[in-house]
């Protein structure tokens, strides 16, 4: 009843959308749908269309969507390549309640929130909210985690806290992503795009039979694009994606019922991202006392010009290169299935900021990171006849981090770090109608960081006890019990279930700190959540999808920014806590459908609102929750897809459509002394974003096929928008993203 009561008073608190979203999401329905009684009618049946059945592994075994009772969603490998979805930040236009971004300091880092639970930094030592796994390997880093899609076979996102099942540092969801396997039969594809920009990506992909029993399967990639500002100050629009990709899988059938695959994943990704915009105000240390960084100086003139220019002195570098292992074998009896996924990932990072956005040099900044992590999953599936059937693993993960940052703030770190897990779920069928289920997992994990601060840029580059001036060698263990406890019901056309939740993010180190008190450790933070769902197939062709839940956030580990007075340091430098200091509501509603009127026609929608709020914010013995606002939070999200089908000129032609609209939300700050009169601007304005495709694909006689694709994103706007916002004290910045862009990709596969 209290969540009921909750949800209710969301609804009437968020429903508030702005009334020209409302009218273009309908409008944009009307022309679209008319193509199937327009001039692609004679090519439609008179009898609506069946769904198909959406397959997840979402509880680490294969079920149908509908019978799982998790928040979860699923991306054809189809609707990925007929959707303009060319990146992991795509998939948040076509799923409720999650907000996906790149953080622009780190190499391809991703800044995910699920349901108000989000991560919006770039340290190793920070732990991510969002859980990011490719062919089951998780990545216990955001860098490297903004994927470019290419031979994707599909995509899952769970949403809630997923501790049981996927553990630490999944307690806002998990975003799966699976790739095709090797065939073990001789074809390939390439493809190649050119879009705005001067986009050029060329990729290949080709597969090969090894014997009778295996397959061997090579792709490369690369990337090309110029940055969507204009720098007025440098008079150029300079390069922004050098990326190349290399991939080779092997797969092999040692038995019938023992398989195992095998993959080897090479990246250089050379990039310059689009410079920020400096918008400091008279809050902001460097603006009110050397009137530098100032928004009037930057920002200003690239809003005046559409967020299109920028006027920033020198630009922003952060690259990544490293190579990915991965192994999956997968034994299957009568009874059960035993599976090993290991995963190993190795990169360096390099990274240079000076300007921040200003037409001048503010403030320095050269990164260089070493990271490797290697994991271990064994799991026990079991496929029995009678009403019991259950899951359990162990896990094991390392992972190790190195880095050195200068010369304004002079400190290299080393973390180790290991975590252990066993875990297990169960489901139970009392009857033909009901079931339940129940499912813990217990984590150890241990920490240790070496830190050290020196005076100067040249002391850091020589042997640790030269020029040292701090050395902090703390360490950090913790273990904790996730659990989740569910019971569904099923009815004829779909099942109803409720389910209780918990899950963790561990504690830690900052390693951006600059005494004990700053370095940390400080402790993990956890949510509980409360879920009611309905799956339901009111028709063949009718899918009816809603999700109301209702979460408890707490000991949340809150980014703490002051100039540098507050850990000994000079005023222009910046100190950064990490405090368990705060404790948040996050209660929500989801609606997701699918129609097919027809077999040639395809409306999916999905809809959200979102009520996310500060119970408590202590700072310095005062409460500032009311001042404070939950980053990266929308109140209201919303998504209408329309795919139209038919048999035309030879071939088959696919109209695709989207129409996407996300509410108000709130970049990063340090509230407790964050003015919002004052202050920079951390506000990221709603924003409705019109996409539009048309897929070609023709047969040829020889089995082969030719595909023409041509797409645009954000047609209807063509300026660009703010997509990140961060006041870090002495200064701030604003992170562009483009407006209207537009693209042809041609394909061959045989």
């Amino acid at each position: 009843i209290t969540l009921v009561n909750s949800i209710g008073e969301s609804i009437k608190m968020n429903f508030n959308i702005n009334k020209s979203a409302k009218a273009l999401l309908l409008a944009s329905a009307l022309p679209l749908a008319g193509m199937s009684t327009g001039v692609y009618a004679q090519e439609t049946t008179e009898t609506a269309g069946r769904l198909d059945e959406i397959v997840v592994t979402a509880r680490k075994r294969t079920e149908s969507l509908q019978d799982v009772p998790v928040a979860v969603s699923a991306l054809s490998q189809g609707q990925l390549e007929r959707g303009s979805v060319q990146t992991i930040l795509d998939v948040a236009k076509h799923i409720p309640n999650v907000e996906l971004h790149t953080v622009t300091q780190s190499g391809a880092a991703l800044g995910a929130s699920i349901r108000g639970i989000g991560f919006d930094d770039l340290e190793k030592t920070f732990e991510p909210t969002v859980g990011v796994s490719v062919d089951g390997v998780f990545m216990a880093s955001n860098s490297g985690a903004v994927v470019d899609f290419f031979d994707i076979e599909s995509v899952e996102v769970l949403r809630g806290p997923q501790g049981t099942l996927y553990g630490r540092n999944t307690i806002a969801g998990v975003i799966n992503i699976k790739r095709t396997a090797p065939t073990g039969e001789f074809g390939g594809k390439v493809e190649g795009t050119y879009a705005s920009h001067d986009r050029i990506d060329l990729k290949g992909l080709v597969n090969m039979p090894l014997g009778e029993n295996g397959g061997l399967k090579v792709s490369y990639r690369n990337l090309q694009q110029d940055s969507h500002l204009f720098n007025v100050t440098n008079n150029e629009r300079p390069k922004m994606r050098d990326s190349q990709t290399a991939s080779a899988a092997l797969k092999y059938d040692f038995t019938d019922k023992t398989t195992a695959t095998l993959s080897y994943d090479w990246y250089d990704h050379n990039t310059q991202p689009a410079d920020v915009i400096a918008t400091g105000t008279s809050d902001s240390i460097f603006c009110g006392l050397y009137s530098l960084g100032c928004d009037a100086d930057s920002g200003a003139i690239s809003r005046a010009a559409g967020n299109r220019d920028s006027n920033a002195s020198e630009q922003i570098v952060s690259t990544i290169k490293g190579e990915n292992i991965t192994l999956n074998v997968d034994h299957t009896e009568d009874k059960f299935a035993l599976k090993y996924i290991f995963g190993h990932m190795d990169f360096e990072e390099y990274a240079f900021f000076s300007s921040w956005g200003a037409p001048a040099p503010l403030y320095p900044v050269t990164r260089e990171q070493e990271y490797s992590q290697s994991s271990h999953e064994l799991q026990f599936i079991s496929d029995l006849d009678g009403p019991l059937n259950f899951v359990a693993g162990l896990y094991y993960l390392s992972t190790d981090s190195y880095l050195t940052s200068g010369p304004g703030s002079n400190f290299t770190t080393l973390q180790d770090a290991e975590a252990t897990a066993l875990f297990g779920e169960a489901t139970y069928d009392i009857g033909e109608n009901w079931s339940i289920s129940a499912g813990a997992r217990y984590t150890d994990e241990s920490k240790e960081l070496d830190l050290t601060r020196f005076a100067d840029s040249a002391g850091r580059t020589a042997t640790p006890a030269t020029g040292a001036i701090l050395n902090l060698t703390p360490e950090y263990s913790d273990d904790n019990l996730s659990y989740r406890l569910s019971a569904k019901r099923k009815f004829e056309g779909g099942m109803v279930y409720a389910s209780y939740s918990t899950g963790y993010r561990s504690g830690g180190f900052n390693n951006r700190g600059s005494d004990p008190l700053t370095a940390g450790p400080y402790d993990s933070e956890t949510v509980e959540n409360f879920e009611l769902g309905l799956r339901s197939r009111p028709s063949d062709n009718l899918q009816l999808n809603v999700t109301a839940f209702m979460s408890n956030y707490d000991d949340k580990q809150q980014f703490v920014v002051t100039n540098g007075t507050e850990c000994g340091l000079a005023n222009t430098a910046t100190c950064t806590f990490v405090r368990n200091a705060a404790k948040t509501s996050n209660n929500g509603l989801e609606i997701e459908s699918v129609w097919t009127p027809t077999d040639a026609l395809t409306f999916r929608g999905s809809f959200s609102i979102l009520d996310a709020d500060f119970d408590e914010y202590l700072f310095d013995g005062r409460d500032i929750a009311d001042d404070a606002k939950i980053i990266y939070a929308p109140s209201e999200m919303g998504s209408l897809t329309v795919e139209h089908n038919s048999a035309s000129f030879g071939g088959d032609l696919t109209f695709s459509g989207t129409l996407s609209h996300r509410g108000e939300q709130f970049g990063n700050a340090g509230f407790e002394t964050y003015s919002f009169q004052t202050g920079p601007d951390i506000t990221i304005g709603a924003h409705t974003q019109f996409d539009l495709s048309m897929t070609y694909i023709k047969e040829m006689d020889t089995g082969n096929k030719l595909k023409l694709v041509v797409y645009g994103t954000d047609i209807l706007d063509k300026d660009g928008r703010v997509s990140r916002a961060f006041d870090a004290g002495a200064f701030a910045w604003q992170e562009l993203v483009a407006g209207r862009e537009v693209g042809v990709t041609l394909g061959y596969s045989f």
